[in-house]
């Protein structure tokens, strides 16, 4: 029986001769009959920047704690030992990926059959092509499992439609794959990243677990203090690393903070965010995220969208606020900025670009560079786990690194 290799992969951008690299990969062995007998699928740490989010759908934190491609190349390389050709649609753009990321590993693939679904459709994307067919695609499309699934379900509806398809793979002989000897991990699929980032951070069961419960006295202010400036430095760029985390439970613990002092201190620094937030008025659907992503950071993993809306609007009526944003602009003037990702802002309902992100920076007295050196003094990341060149370096200098949305709001720009 022939067995055929289905493979879909999504990318970092779309080029695999310089740095482009693969994010996820999902790889199917399909029977001559159709049959689904093996698939592996897993998202993939490119050790980059993830690109265009905004078409796999897929951010720096999902992919964090993904295996590399060196650890999942072996079992997705056993998968397809039996198989006879390399299916895509598009087939040349996830085999000219796959080559490359083999490449950096000293393993050259070999020659095989190669069947394009695009090549036999005559044309036209994965989706309109299987609109075309009457076929479904299960899921959004550019997510690999979907994707690949999609493709071998076009490739044998066109095969019943034009049986001389098949004669063409009756002298086909299984592919010389290599063979693989690499240190693995288990895959991660997009629906288990997604739920590994719905619990609430690490350093939160560490204080739960090392901090008494109970406040029996009042917080010490200089311990609060010292606790509150070193939380807001850690959240600027929207996550808890290690060793923030450990600083974090470091201070509670050495400063005599209870889990309840914590508590307190967090649900205080979230009304102040959004406080912060409700100063121009209008609270955006992308502020409301991002307020809701702070909140599961600081231990509220429960807090539904409606219990944040109901927050927003009890702090809303508070004018306090007024000037507000301003000050914050004001503190930053001088300072040496520079941008690294793929913008996710809007402002006006337009994308906030590179050259716009300057001329709003340098409007309120920022200096924006290109590069990352030990003189910057922040780096604004579009997404708050990337691994690009520029937030590499900035962590190395200890560069402070902080949240696109975080930075507009510094500068009171309602940004969405």
């Amino acid at each position: 029986m022939k067995h055929f290799a289905v493979i879909d992969v999504e990318t970092t951008g779309l080029n695999p001769y310089r740095h482009d690299r693969v994010v996820e990969i999902a790889a199917l062995l399909v029977s001559e009959e159709g049959a689904v007998v093996g698939e592996f699928t897993s998202l993939v740490n490119p050790e980059r920047d993830v690109g265009p989010t905004r078409i796999h759908g897929l951010s720096a934190s999902e992919v964090l704690q993904a295996p590399l491609f060196s650890e999942v190349a072996t079992p997705l390389l056993e998968l397809l030992r039996p198989a006879v050709a390399f299916v895509g649609h598009n087939a040349r753009f996830d085999l000219s990926f796959l080559k490359a990321e083999f490449r950096r590993l000293g393993v050259e693939l070999p020659q095989c059959e190669v069947v394009d679904t695009m090549h036999l459709s005559g044309g036209g994307t994965l989706m309109s092509c299987c609109a075309c067919h009457g076929i479904e695609i299960e899921g959004k499309a550019h997510s690999a499992a979907h994707d690949a699934l999609a493709t071998a379900k076009l490739l044998f509806t066109l095969v019943r439609e034009d049986p001389a398809l098949a004669s063409g793979f009756a002298a086909l002989r299984p592919i010389s794959w290599p063979l693989l000897l690499l240190p693995t991990k288990l895959p991660v699929r997009r629906d288990e990243a997604r739920q590994r980032l719905s619990h609430a951070p690490t350093y939160i069961h560490d204080l739960v677990s090392r901090l008494p419960p109970a406040a029996t006295k009042a917080a010490d202010k200089g311990a609060s203090m010292a606790y509150v400036d070193l939380l807001g430095r850690a959240l600027e760029d929207r996550q808890i690393e290690e060793e923030e985390g450990k600083s974090l439970v470091e201070i509670a613990l050495q400063w005599g903070l209870t889990f309840d002092h914590i508590k307190a201190i967090h649900g205080d620094y979230l009304r102040r965010l959004v406080k912060t937030a409700c100063a121009d008025g209008v609270v955006t659907t992308k502020e409301q995220g991002d307020l809701l992503l702070v909140a599961r950071l600081l231990g509220f993993e429960e807090m539904s969208q409606g219990q944040l809306e109901t927050l927003i609007r009890s702090i809303a009526d508070d004018h306090a606020q007024e000037g507000l944003a301003s000050s914050g602009a004001d503190m930053l003037r001088g300072n040496l900025v520079c941008f690294t990702g793929e913008a996710q802002c809007r402002l006006n309902g337009t994308t906030i670009s590179r050259e716009l992100a300057t001329a709003l920076a340098e409007q309120h007295g920022l200096v924006v560079v290109d590069s990352v050196t030990k003189k910057l003094d922040i780096l604004v990341v579009a997404d708050p786990s990337t691994q690009s060149g520029k937030a590499k370096k900035a962590h190395q200098y200890g560069v402070r690194i902080v949240h696109e949305p975080e930075f507009w709001r510094m500068l009171g720009i309602a940004a969405e």
